[in-house]
């Protein structure tokens, strides 16, 4: 909405600004990036611990780009994450309805967070 006034004003596929934030730092960084460093780490492929310290290197150094995505990583002690499991149990369907109620979220502790 701040970057194109207006976009959203039909459409359920556009919310504010600070769930946007939300689902792009747990899709991207929870569920993408956490996601591989977990796989990693259950399968002993890398030390997990290892590849968070890289991680944190890498949005400390891209955060001076421009993009609040890696400030928003590194300062927020804890993070939103889907629950797909509660999601389901409520009844609910991600591809129906309004994009910032179609699915529950949880509050889970940063492991990026220092």
């Amino acid at each position: 909405e701040q970057r194109l006034p207006g976009i959203g004003t039909i459409s359920d596929t556009f919310v504010s600004d600070p769930v946007t934030d939300e689902r792009f730092a747990y899709y991207l960084g929870i569920n993408n990036v956490l996601g591989l460093i977990g796989a990693f780490g259950a399968q002993r492929l890398a030390d997990e611990q290892q590849l968070l310290t890289v991680l944190r290197r890498f949005l400390t150094e891209t955060a001076e780009l421009g993009s609040p995505l890696p400030a928003y990583l590194l300062s927020h002690r804890q993070l939103r994450c889907k629950a797909n499991l509660l999601t389901r149990l409520h009844g609910l369907d991600e591809l129906v309805g309004p994009v910032d109620t179609q699915s529950v979220y949880v509050t889970i502790a940063n492991p990026l967070h220092s």
